[in-house]
């Protein structure tokens, strides 16, 4: 998929158009997506009273919304008291500027990186490159987009959209190796960046990563992953930078335990996933491992306008298990790299949403069939189409439609309604010309001619509320 200057939000119907008839993508997203269920289901099912579990999990979350700006508090203090140093940053220049700082007065010439969605939020990765910094991804998802010049298009899979032999082809070419051939196994390629990215680990003078949860009580960051990247990012350099989304601490280590136990379960289908660091501070004497220096970047970025919203404050509940992408239709057939932005899929259509500017975000919510599969999905039970209509509903706020306020009066009106359902049947059958005439040019009937455009419509030669009192007369004469 070209990804060049047009990846935008803006761009999200003419991408996502284009996905969708991208038959090699669907299969790659098929098989994925199946896979991640598949394993999701099984842990799911042998996860004892998990209702119970879900239900502490989000009670952990609600409890850090509702307390937020005392948590964060208590944050820095037990964090600056275990020595990390803590920066607050307003919005993504803010996060840029801190970490670029921090490199250059460490003298850093390379930088290893955790897989973090925050950082890919601020476009941390140009800053440094403009420094003259050598950055380099070692996740292995993040990796292979890396060299693929490509943002993440997933959650926790970044590399989804890719089959085993892009991955072979895409190596082939950027770590010159000739004689790499595309049914080269998984395990072979995993090797290959395994060895790439070792001499990087040696390298680095510091490593950044994101943060799981920060533990307010202790002023820890909890790091998961299935690599081991991730601890090595943040013991092999001498200095580690931790970057946080404001909303991702928990009150205490028993809160973090409690989304701990649900957290990979609906990510990847572990019981628990292969590594997890919870790190306090920098290494203390006696110690034989650990960075030398370690520092808490605080990122609002807009959160702090989305807490105040009542309702779509919901959406930061989240702890970005990625479950709501893997059941998502639409996610399924058009990926994420339509969406246009870091987060994809119902909670990146959200989060999207309510973080980058509104002209940019329109169409997302509306890029929802309202199934409600990621609300059944969501472990931590946000009611994304809720969400979706809320903000469908200030996508449109103040627009007259002529067509909608028509609508409405027929609603109103059934005797009227019948009567023109029953003029439009016999003038449009099909719904073809209606929705293009002149005096009904609005949002609103240009949304009614594209849904038109994309989809053949039965002709029904009797109404359905005709041939719904039909059978009820029958039922009711048997």
């Amino acid at each position: 998929m070209d990804l060049s200057s047009s990846f935008s939000p803006r761009n999200f119907r003419q991408r996502s158009e284009k996905a969708a008839h991208d038959a090699a993508l669907r299969a790659v997203l098929d098989h994925a997506t199946r896979y991640f269920q598949a394993k999701r289901g099984a842990a799911l099912d042998a996860f004892a009273d998990r209702e119970a579990h879900f239900a502490r999990a989000r009670n952990a979350r609600l409890t850090a919304l509702s307390r937020l700006p005392e948590l964060l508090e208590e944050l820095e203090r037990n964090a600056t008291a275990a020595g990390t140093q803590v920066h607050w940053a307003a919005d993504a220049a803010e996060a840029r500027a801190i970490v670029t700082g921090i490199a250059r007065s460490s003298g850093a010439k390379v930088v290893v990186k955790g897989k973090s969605m925050v950082s890919e939020e601020i476009a941390l990765n140009p800053a440094l490159e403009g420094a003259g910094i050598e950055v380099w991804e070692t996740d292995l998802g993040e990796f292979i987009v890396q060299l693929a010049q490509e943002p993440p298009s997933h959650i926790i899979a970044p590399c989804i959209h890719k089959s085993r032999a892009d991955v072979a082809a895409l190596f082939r070419e950027k770590l010159a190796l000739a004689d790499l051939t595309d049914d080269a196994s998984i395990p072979e390629l995993t090797l290959l960046a395994r060895r790439a990215l070792r001499e990087k680990f040696l390298a680095a003078d510091l490593g950044v990563t994101g943060v799981n949860m920060a533990v307010a009580e202790t002023g820890s960051v909890v790091l998961v992953e299935n690599e081991g990247n991730i601890r090595m990012s943040t013991t092999c350099p001498p200095v580690h930078v931790a970057i946080m989304s404001l909303e991702k601490v928990a009150a205490s280590l028993e809160d973090a335990a409690d989304l701990l136990r649900v957290l990979p379960r609906s990510a990847t289908g572990q019981r628990m996933s292969s590594y997890v660091s919870v790190l306090t501070g920098p290494r203390r004497s006696g110690e034989k491992d650990g960075a030398e220096q370690t520092h808490l970047v605080i990122l609002d970025n807009g959160r702090s306008g989305v807490l105040a919203d009542p309702v779509l404050r919901e959406a930061l509940l989240c702890f970005r298990c990625g479950a709501c992408l893997n059941s998502c239709p639409v996610y399924q057939t058009i990926g994420g790299h339509a969406y246009g932005s870091v987060y994809s899929g119902p909670i990146g259509a959200l989060l999207s949403s309510l973080l980058l500017p509104a002209q940019d975000t329109r169409d997302l919510p509306f890029g929802c069939t309202l199934c409600g599969a990621c609300k059944r999905t969501c472990p931590l039970g946000i009611d994304h189409p809720k969400l979706m209509l809320r903000l469908r509903e200030r996508v449109c706020a103040g627009k007259p439609h002529l067509l909608g306020a028509a609508h409405t009066f027929l609603a109103l009106h059934p005797l009227a309604y019948r009567l023109a359902l029953g003029a439009a049947r016999a003038v449009d059958p099909h719904l073809e010309l209606l929705p293009r005439l002149p005096g009904l040019a609005s949002d609103m009937s240009a949304g009614l001619a594209r849904f038109v455009d994309s989809r053949q419509l039965p002709q029904l030669k009797t109404p359905f509320a005709a041939q719904l009192r039909s059978r009820r007369k029958k039922r009711g004469g048997a």
